[in-house]
């Protein structure tokens, strides 16, 4: 009975040894947490410790989250809407640095707390471990990786293309005015002594579209003819008949493809197409006071003008809008009749698709994937007293 009593005492003596080591406070802290926002702490544990904490709110609200988390991931407790909880406690496996996190997901509000963090150590040997945490920076280098292209060379390949080329011209005469105009004498009270013959050129047109088309109409030229009377008439008539024996000599080829000198305006068709003239000086009789006018906007604006029995025109520079003819009677007695005669010159041109063989010359890319290096600075907690 000695011998099993003697033997008894030495593990009392042992059991009292390990049951002697107290808790060591690690910290004892009064927290704000502001309104949606949290707070967090860091401290060092030593392997085999028992890690407690306490967690009191004295306005007796409740905080989002309390947590404890075995730095870097490592969640190991974690409390939802708590009120506080006595003593919590966590084995330490390994030394190593623990997070307390504090949230407060209230927007207007902050939550006060009294936080106590001990730790119980395993053995008297580490009853002085250190618990301090301080921050390092340190400067790690990522790798961003990307496609990039590069060329790699050349490649040289057959390129069927097309491009549009003129197969066929066609020249027209538009009439735009041919008429005769009575212009009364200045004395005449019942009507006025001046006149005006509005007419507009015909659009350009582009089918199916300008930049590439298949079909273009444009006006080249047009000309105008004013004559008064019989006599102007007849002055008319012989311009015609001179432009067909130039016709007859060969002498109008731009003429003849337009088919026009064997119509009613075959001189006027000649200096419309080619800026010939074939009309000899005027005769004598009444004359016209004619004047060629541009309208834009609802102005007029003055191009030319002529006092004569007969007056002639060409216009090639100007081939769109809208014009006006002023006709004025200066005699003071009779009326007088004119006899206005405008056409214009319309080149349509038709195009035809033509395909060919192009030796061309292509860089040849590749996709290669490029490594770029990054360097991300951070701040991690490391123990005070190494380790």
């Amino acid at each position: 009975m000695a011998r099993i009593l003697a033997g008894f005492i030495p593990f009392l003596a042992l059991n009292f040894t390990l049951s002697a080591q107290l808790p060591v406070t690690v910290a004892e802290l009064t927290v704000e947490v502001g309104p949606n926002s949290e707070e967090n702490f860091y401290y060092g544990f030593e392997a085999g410790d028992l890690l407690i904490a306490r967690l009191e709110l004295p306005d007796g609200k409740s905080l989002k989250a309390f947590e404890v988390i075995e730095y870097p991931e490592n969640s190991r407790i974690l409390e939802y809407e708590t009120e506080g909880f006595e003593d919590k406690r966590l084995k330490v496996y390994d030394r190593g640095i623990f997070q307390f996190r504090l949230y407060n997901t209230h927007r207007l509000k902050k939550r006060v707390c009294r936080l106590r963090i001990q730790r119980l150590p395993a053995s008297a040997a580490t009853a002085d471990f250190n618990p301090a945490v301080r921050w390092e920076e340190r400067v790690d280098t990522i790798y961003k990786v990307r496609s990039e292209t590069v060329l790699s060379g050349t490649e040289v390949k057959e390129v069927q293309q097309r491009r549009r080329v003129l197969a066929r011209v066609d020249t027209n005469v538009v009439t735009l005015l041919d008429k005769v105009e009575r212009i009364s004498s200045r004395t005449n009270i019942s009507t006025d002594n001046v006149a005006f013959l509005d007419f507009e050129l015909p659009q350009n047109r582009y089918e199916p579209a300008a930049g590439d088309p298949s079909l273009s109409t444009e006006v080249a030229s047009w000309a105008y003819w004013v004559g008064t009377g019989e006599e102007a008439r007849e002055w008319y008539e012989q311009a015609n008949s001179s432009a067909a024996a130039r016709l007859a000599k060969g002498l109008a080829k731009g003429a003849v493809s337009a088919g026009l000198i064997s119509s009613g305006y075959g001189a006027l068709a000649l200096l419309a197409i080619e800026g010939i003239s074939v009309f000899s000086n005027p005769p004598s009789g009444e004359n016209v006071l004619y004047a060629l006018l541009a309208v834009e906007d609802g102005e007029r604006r003055e191009l030319s003008k002529g006092n004569s029995i007969a007056g002639y025109g060409r216009v090639d520079n100007i081939t769109q809008g809208k014009f006006s003819l002023r006709l004025q009677n200066d005699n003071y007695v009779e009326g007088i009749n004119v006899n206005v005669k405008v056409v214009a010159v319309t080149v349509t041109k038709t195009y035809r698709d033509e395909y060919y063989t192009e030796t061309v010359e292509t860089p040849v890319n590749q996709s290669t994937t490029v490594r770029e290096p990054v360097l991300r600075r951070s701040r991690v907690p490391v123990l005070a007293g190494g380790g």
